[in-house]
């Protein structure tokens, strides 16, 4: 007989779903992603109400990746040992706790909430890829992927619209409290697929392993030591633009707040199509570093342009850099993270994407805390983007490498 709607097995066909899985994960990093960039969306508030300077944000970034590292390298080991949808889960509750210790209105806990945001960020990926290499792995990976990584400028988009007006009708903290519980609320959800996605779980791994080894696994693989390379210059680039646009836009270039606001959400929407787009393109191509590659010289071309950015520019043209920002510097998540699970073992791949988002976040974490400590002493935030493309180029000649030592996509 043909099952019910209700029966188990349908229960289990629905929630393994692959477009399920790639909603639910988006989701997760849409509101996980949020927390992370509520405080910087509206720095110039909160430090004038501290009175501190605002280029103190990219210390507040540097907090949050250093929680990133910490619990990115055990990533793999607590998918395995939990399951997927546990560490997702844990991953929002460290999230939402991280926002209510943000909320707290002093520096010291400003600092402690980044910190335990961190922690919850960097479980995000290894559980998402371990998912979508289950369930949602096919001949369009790179899409796959890259939809699911919308889920950074989704909350970016979140975080510009939503912070700033919520902030300045209510207060900062109740636009903090805001994001914070989305990400409970997302948590719940998860309990309705918990027990369909980890039923590959594996209570006998412990948890008491080598927190390098993950490391050791993309160290030793030529394509992914590359690709880690790459990612932690465009990552250090991404968080740089998002740590300070905001910020560059008002002391700068004469904006609002709100107006700020609005041309982060202009470029984290441009994130959603351009992370998409560049997915269809890795797969019609079939090369990912190729298009990683290409990626990398526009955000070069990108932040040389912002160099010259003055009150004086028209606020379209404002508008079109934000866009090229997000196309760029926001949209090459998806087709890296794509291509470290093809490059990695098909039974390590939470391990060896923990491993290359480590190195990933070491990348960043005195990556904005210098852009910041740099435009204090030279008085500009826009000239610090010069450092900036440096960056980001050498991050393409990593992609070269990473191409060249590349395995061929698995048949799937």
């Amino acid at each position: 007989m043909p099952s019910s709607p209700a029966s188990p097995s349908t229960a289990a066909a629905n929630a393994r779903n692959p477009w399920v899985v790639v909603g639910a994960a988006t989701a997760v990093q849409a509101l996980a992603s949020a927390t992370t960039l509520a405080v910087p969306t509206i720095a110039p508030r909160i430090a004038e109400l501290l009175g501190t300077s605002p280029s103190l944000i990219g210390w507040q970034t540097t907090l949050i990746y250093s929680g990133g590292v910490a619990t990115s390298v055990l990533g793999g080991v607590m998918v395995r040992r939990l399951g997927a949808a546990r560490t997702s889960q844990a991953a929002l509750a460290l999230a939402a706790l991280g926002g209510a210790l943000v909320i707290g209105g002093t520096l010291w806990t400003i600092a402690l909430g980044s910190i335990v945001m961190g922690l919850g960020y960097g479980l995000t990926n290894p559980a998402a890829s371990h998912l979508l290499m289950r369930f949602a792995r096919g001949p369009r990976l790179n899409l796959v992927f890259s939809i699911k990584q919308t889920g950074v400028p989704w909350g970016g988009i979140l975080a510009g619209l939503m912070v700033p007006s919520v902030a300045l009708a209510f207060g900062w903290r109740w636009a903090i409290a805001a994001v914070a519980a989305g990400a409970l609320a997302m948590l719940a959800a998860l309990a309705l697929v918990r027990r369909h996605w980890d039923d590959d779980r594996d209570p006998a791994v412990t948890l008491r392993q080598n927190p390098f080894a993950a490391v050791a696994l993309v160290w030793r693989t030529p394509a992914l030591r590359y690709l880690s390379f790459a990612s932690m210059s465009l990552s250090l680039s991404q968080m740089c633009i998002l740590a300070f646009m905001t910020t560059l836009l008002v002391a700068e270039a004469g904006f609002g707040l709100v107006e700020a606001g609005f041309v982060v959400a202009i470029m984290q929407a441009a994130g959603v199509l351009g992370r998409i787009g560049w997915g269809l393109v890795a797969d019609r191509i079939g090369d990912g570093c190729l298009t990683l590659f290409v990626l990398a010289l526009l955000v070069v071309a990108a932040c040389l342009a912002t160099v010259a950015m003055s009150p004086a520019w028209p606020i379209v043209a404002v508008y079109v850099l934000g866009a090229t920002f997000g196309a760029t510097a926001v949209g090459w998540n998806g087709v890296y993270m794509a291509e470290v699970a093809r490059q990695a073992p098909p039974d390590r791949i939470g391990t060896a994407t923990g491993g290359s988002m480590m190195l990933t976040f070491s990348g960043i974490i005195f990556g904005p805390a210098s852009f910041g400590t740099i435009s204090a002493a030279t008085g500009s935030y826009a000239r610090t983007f010069g450092i900036v493309a440096v960056i980001a180029g050498l991050g393409a000649v990593s992609l070269l490498a990473a191409r060249r030592a590349a395995r061929r996509p698995i048949a799937t």
